[in-house]
């Protein structure tokens, strides 16, 4: 079931070393009325480098929350996406 993402939801990006030379992005949108998770997302791509993985990571970031700050788009909860 897709969910609506509400104006000022948050979202946070972090980047973690899997193996060495891998690496992997994990972005948490926050819902901005309650502060609770709205959905946890991961790449299912992995990155030979930290800043390879933080650049898409960002571009990730920009396709869940829109371009021009544009919330409200359909997202599944928990969904994986490839950058």
């Amino acid at each position: 079931m897709p969910h609506r993402l509400r104006p000022g939801t948050r979202a946070t990006l972090q980047v973690r070393q899997l193996m060495p030379g891998e690496f992997a992005w994990i972005i948490t949108l926050l819902d901005p009325e309650t502060g609770n998770v709205h959905s946890t997302n991961y790449s299912e791509k992995r990155y030979p480098s930290q800043d390879e993985a933080s650049v898409a990571g960002k571009a990730a970031v920009v396709e869940f929350l829109g371009r021009n700050g544009g919330n409200g788009q359909d997202l599944p909860k928990d969904m994986k996406i490839k950058v």
